[in-house]
């Protein structure tokens, strides 16, 4: 059902002060560099950075978010719902849809379907 690792997104306090240090201290090429989303690749997977989120179930002020791809999110969905997993709603983002969703310990974890609206997936 995974298909692979999609991004580990870091929630930070100032986008400028994080930008700087993964691009200065790191070494790290930026991609994307916004107030609201800047990533950096390594080994083929995207580091994100993200302000810190407001909505949602149980999530944290700051910290790590791993984030798989799937090949089906709402079959994904389904499966988590059906294992009694807190769920989020879909929500567009740039090149796709993405859920949020909590592993059994409240650890937070994202799934994101590439190429997709979330019109695409509500007509399947």
């Amino acid at each position: 059902m995974l298909k692979k690792i999609d991004t580990l997104l870091c929630q930070v306090q100032d986008m400028n002060r994080s930008v700087a240090f993964y691009r200065d201290v790191l070494q790290l090429t930026p991609g994307t560099v916004s107030p609201y989303w800047s990533d950096f690749e390594i080994g083929g997977i995207k580091i994100g950075l993200h302000p810190p989120f407001v909505a949602g179930p149980g999530r944290p002020e700051a910290g790590w978010i791993l984030g798989f791809e799937v090949e089906d999110l709402a079959k994904f969905k389904t499966a988590l719902v059906d294992a009694k997993a807190k769920v989020g709603d879909y929500h567009d983002v740039p090149g796709g849809v993405i859920i949020e969703f909590e592993d059994p310990d409240g650890n937070h974890l994202q799934a994101v379907e590439r190429g997709v609206t979330q019109e695409i997936l509500k007509a399947r």
